[in-house]
């Protein structure tokens, strides 16, 4: 008879070899949820920032104010300026506004509603100071309409500011981006 050589791991090796998955794993998951946080929370920043440029860059090209404000309900056939004070989780409108209707409200009848910002990404917080409160205004010059004061917006996650990240609008109009150690969560 013959005797075939079997091949093959033994108990022992098979357990090792578990164990040094299971450990890579555990470094592994963490790295993984930690880099979803950050991308969520940069592409959250990138949508807002991108919508102040466009904000901006329109008021300049009409030649008209421009508003971004905050929406309860920004997909709604007629959108309004609204939500919780300081709080713009739930989305926002950008509209040119027609001075000869109530300033700083949308008025689907005189104003151009240009985009619509989508609610956050889920886990994500924006809070504005009260410069940028309700509403961020750009005239035609590409500044704010908010004095001399510096609009400031955080987006935090469950990792609280040592994570997050802020927009300030400076009176210019220009967004200037940070991230990592912000300041705070709710600029006030």
């Amino acid at each position: 008879m013959h005797q075939k050589n079997c091949r093959g791991f033994t108990l022992p090796e098979i357990f090792i070899t578990l164990g040094i998955i299971a450990i890579m794993l555990s470094v592994a998951v963490p790295s993984v949820s930690t880099m979803i946080k950050d991308n969520r929370l940069a592409t959250q920043l990138n949508r807002v920032v991108a919508d102040i440029h466009f904000a901006r860059s329109e008021a300049v090209k009409r030649d008209m104010q421009v508003i971004l404000c905050r929406s309860s309900a920004p997909n709604a056939a007629t959108p309004i300026c609204s939500g919780t004070a300081q709080v713009w989780d739930t989305g926002y409108i950008i509209f040119v506004n027609d001075a000869t209707t109530s300033p700083y409200a949308y008025n689907s009848g005189a104003d151009i509603l240009l985009r619509r910002g989508q609610p956050t990404l889920p886990g994500i917080t924006m809070l504005t100071n009260s410069v940028w409160n309700i509403n961020l205004e750009f005239n035609t010059n590409g500044s704010t309409h908010e004095g001399s004061s510096t609009a400031i917006m955080s987006f935090c996650d469950d990792r609280g500011r040592s994570e997050g990240r802020q927009i300030q609008v400076l009176p210019n109009g220009i967004p200037k981006m940070y991230a990592d150690n912000i300041s705070t969560c709710t600029p006030g």
